[in-house]
């Protein structure tokens, strides 16, 4: 039991450098396909602060607001829009390059499979939340899959599938586990001029208090505009992360590789 662990750990961080050296060599490719989600995590955050700036709602709609819609959103932009940064990743593993016209494409040949697949998480999620969000740690990890079921593969029962095909939702938490840990650290450190001008003891004295203020006033665009860089770049690093993973238990486990060979070789003797 305790190399099988050990196993699915290995499985996780190898894929996950994988990942990480892929969008350090192509990264050129990888910026366009990562403007969908930019564009969509700047425009809700924009939205969202803009409505707080502006207008004054009760503490219950606040609640609302910070507790569903804004999961749910991000929930939905997370999933969704780096889609296409997965199947560069899946054409990657398979030694195909890819450009984002294509990576694009492959996305919109499968856009009816996956709209029904969003739209099922879609009421997990709002249920998950509307319950405080405890069920999610049940639904996340067993759900997580599906988008690549329904990318790559023609299974008609996506969910049971991905249920099928991973068999081992501690590596799941595992990978999220430990992009949560790298987006809090990179997170704390875009808070941080806030913090320090906040607290004279940290060095906020040093600047005169016209200046302070103008600083915190305006800070919030650079916090707006790196978070939605940072959330893109986790984003997209995460879904080429299980996207390789998924690759590495169909090819391994599954025998995907063995039936191709089997394949080519059955086809070179027939010919």
């Amino acid at each position: 039991m305790a190399g099988r662990k050990t196993s699915i750990l290995r499985r996780i961080l190898v894929q996950t450098d994988c990942a990480f050296w892929c969008i350090h060599d192509h990264l050129d490719v990888l910026a366009y396909l990562g403007l969908p989600t930019l564009a969509a995590l700047l425009a809700g955050a924009l939205g969202l602060v803009a409505s707080w700036r502006t207008w004054d709602f009760p503490p219950e709609v606040n609640v609302l607001i910070a507790g569903v819609a804004c999961p749910f959103l991000a929930l939905f932009i997370f999933t969704a829009m780096p889609l296409p940064c997965a199947v560069f990743a899946w054409k990657e593993a398979e030694g195909e390059p890819a450009t984002a016209g294509e990576c694009f494409a492959w996305c919109r040949r499968r856009a009816g499979r996956l709209a029904g697949v969003l739209i099922r998480l879609g009421l997990l999620w709002l249920v998950s939340l509307l319950c405080c969000g405890l069920p999610l740690l049940w639904v996340w990890p067993r759900t997580c899959l599906t988008p690549l079921v329904a990318l790559f593969e023609d299974e008609r029962r996506i969910f049971r599938r991905s249920r099928r095909i991973l068999r081992e939702d501690i590596g799941v938490t595992l990978i999220g586990s430990l992009y949560l840990g790298m987006g809090i650290v990179l997170g704390l450190l875009i808070v941080l001029p806030r913090i320090v001008l906040r607290f004279p003891v940290l060095g906020a004295h040093l600047l005169e208090e016209s200046w302070r203020t103008a600083v915190l006033e305006h800070l919030w665009i650079f916090e707006t505009m790196s978070g939605a860089i940072l959330l893109t770049a986790i984003a997209m690093s995460w879904w080429m992360s299980l996207t390789l993973v998924y690759h590495d238990i169909r090819w391994v486990r599954e025998g995907e590789d063995l039936k191709r060979r089997i394949a080519r070789l059955r086809a070179r003797l027939a010919t």
